[in-house]
């Protein structure tokens, strides 16, 4: 069963506020049956109701629940994007292809190993280089 990549996001969403919203449920204050407030006889402890109880209550919470979307959709999404791209571009170098490296070599693939390939500049002059310092094939230079 392949799940597409929108319901892959959608339900890592849900299981991420899922487990927000249990861990924040075990971390509310227990509530008391005994009279130990701080109230006298005669008068009663005013909540403010609704959104601003609530705001009140867990107001902390739900600041720490909206930073850690925030970071995660602000830094650590894109990321990954980013490391996932650079992995299929990695995984899809194939020999004769054109590519640029970071340090700006303009240059052919010549040879293939595990970690490094061998690049041909110009005729004659061949460079080896790490995989990770291609920046793009030469083709995509509009892509980016």
């Amino acid at each position: 069963m392949k799940i597409s990549r929108k319901s892959g996001m959608a339900l890592v969403l849900v299981i991420t506020i899922l487990s927000m919203v249990l861990l924040l449920t075990a971390c509310l204050p227990m509530t008391t049956t005994g009279t130990e407030g701080t109230a006298t006889e005669g008068e009663e402890v005013q909540e403010p109701e609704g959104f601003a109880g609530i705001f009140a209550k867990y107001g902390t919470w739900i600041w720490l629940a909206i930073l850690v979307v925030a970071f995660y959709f602000l830094l650590i999404r894109p990321q990954r994007m980013r490391s996932k791209k650079a992995q299929e571009l990695m995984s899809s170098l194939q020999r004769g292809d054109e590519v640029v490296t970071i340090g700006g070599f303009h240059g052919r693939i010549k040879d293939i190993r595990e970690d490094s390939m061998i690049i041909t500049i110009a005729s004659g002059v061949d460079v080896r280089v790490s995989k990770s310092a291609v920046s793009k094939k030469a083709g995509q230079q509009g892509q980016q």
